[in-house]
């Protein structure tokens, strides 16, 4: 069920959820993020990656907003040396909810290794959760 809240926060001035992104999301990659969001958008959660080297069982701190239909968030995968940033919009597809984004994943080049390997250090794709 969607939670909707009011359209404008009467102190910024921004647009607040529509669409209540609370609980948790799964993508076609089995990642699964736990979301919580307050009244003014804001949203923390955890993240547990689906591919790469950290084990499906181990979980990241998720930072964002929210602002309309629309979601934003970031993961610190730490000691893995990389960021990532999803961004994307709530729609319906067949009665389900799916949150469509686009990624954005940089990750650390030592150094030395900068003047050969820079180019290759953020990478893109995308994303699509369902609940």
């Amino acid at each position: 069920m969607l939670r909707h809240f009011s359209k404008i926060n009467s102190t910024t001035g921004t647009p607040v959820p529509t669409i209540d992104f609370s609980g948790k999301w799964r993508n076609e990659l089995h990642s699964e993020m736990t979301l919580q969001v307050d009244a003014q958008g804001n949203v923390t959660g955890k993240y547990k990656t689906g591919v790469g080297t950290p084990a499906p069982s181990e979980e990241f701190n998720l930072v964002g907003f929210a602002s309309g239909d629309l979601l934003s968030f970031t993961v610190n995968f730490g000691t893995y040396g990389s960021l990532a940033s999803w961004a994307g919009q709530h729609t319906e597809e067949n009665g389900t909810g799916v949150i469509k984004t686009i990624w954005l994943l940089a990750r650390n080049v030592k150094d030395p290794d900068e003047p050969k390997n820079l180019w290759g250090a953020v990478l893109t794709g995308y994303d699509n959760f369902q609940r």
